[in-house]
């Protein structure tokens, strides 16, 4: 009890006071519309107050007799399996930096952004680069927490978010018998599409570098030199005279092409 905040721990007793599920339901509806959006308590708090909510709930397949009292918890939350480990970033101040770069970037319209922490801007910064250049964004939300320097649920509240104020649609695929797919995340707000489309893309490395074969996305890269000598331009020209068969008309445009290289 003592790693949870006091107003976290207040709930927590009124959580072990509950007498029956409809209680619990309450007072779960109250922590994420009251007092987590108001920053009475943090995320981490958020999370362990619905663990807790959901591990008091009885699971019988019966009707619930209210004269029964329900267990009381004691300390953390137990489960019989293997509780989820959250994946934690090995270098803290290499996920800092790429958040605040990233949060800081220009990334979609600053209307937008005003609406947004620091984090949160790094996680949409994320999905509007993969959004840029695939059409939608798939990747799993601990790549993604990984890619902005933030926790999966710093992804999860911003997604909720973003689709709560209606820039986003997510599309969930569930897999019966199997392991869910990833969410798809689709941008439908027209002002942060037509922004990406004509920005650059944040989520790219600084250091990224034109491929060797010479082609960004699907459009070939033309090297150009802004030194080339008079003397090539000539030799071009003439090789496409003799190529079209040595016309009079074309020499004497050669001719006339190349004086006025020299004189300029």
């Amino acid at each position: 009890m003592s790693e949870i905040s006091a107003a976290a721990a207040a709930i927590y007793e009124r959580i072990n006071a509950a007498t029956g599920p409809a209680e619990l339901d309450e007072l779960l509806t109250s922590i994420w519309r009251h007092y987590w959006p108001g920053g009475a308590i943090s995320d981490a708090d958020a999370q362990f107050l619905a663990e807790a909510i959901e591990h008091r709930k009885p699971h019988q397949r019966r009707a619930f007799v209210a004269q029964m009292p329900i267990a009381k918890l004691h300390g953390r939350v137990s489960s019989l399996f293997k509780t989820r480990q959250r994946p934690r970033s090995p270098d803290r101040q290499a996920s800092r930096e790429r958040r605040r770069t990233l949060g800081s970037s220009s990334g979609m319209p600053p209307a937008m952004r005003a609406k947004f922490t620091e984090g949160q801007r790094a996680v949409l910064a994320i999905v509007a680069g993969e959004v840029k250049h695939h059409g939608e964004c798939d990747l799993p939300y601990d790549k993604i927490a990984a890619l902005a320097g933030v926790c999966r649920t710093t992804v999860q509240t911003t997604l909720h978010e973003a689709r709560r104020l209606g820039f986003i649609h997510i599309t969930e695929r569930p897999q019966r018998g199997r392991k869910n797919l990833t969410n798809l995340v689709r941008i439908v707000s027209r002002d942060w599409v037509t922004w990406i489309k004509r920005g650059p893309a944040a989520h790219r490395p600084a250091d990224y570098q034109v491929p060797e074969d010479g082609r960004i996305g699907s459009k070939a890269v033309k090297m150009a030199s802004p030194t080339k000598s008079t003397d090539l331009i000539k030799k071009e020209a003439f090789r496409e005279i003799r190529w079209n068969g040595g016309s009079k008309n074309a020499r004497s445009q050669s001719r006339r092409q190349g004086s006025s290289t020299y004189c300029s």
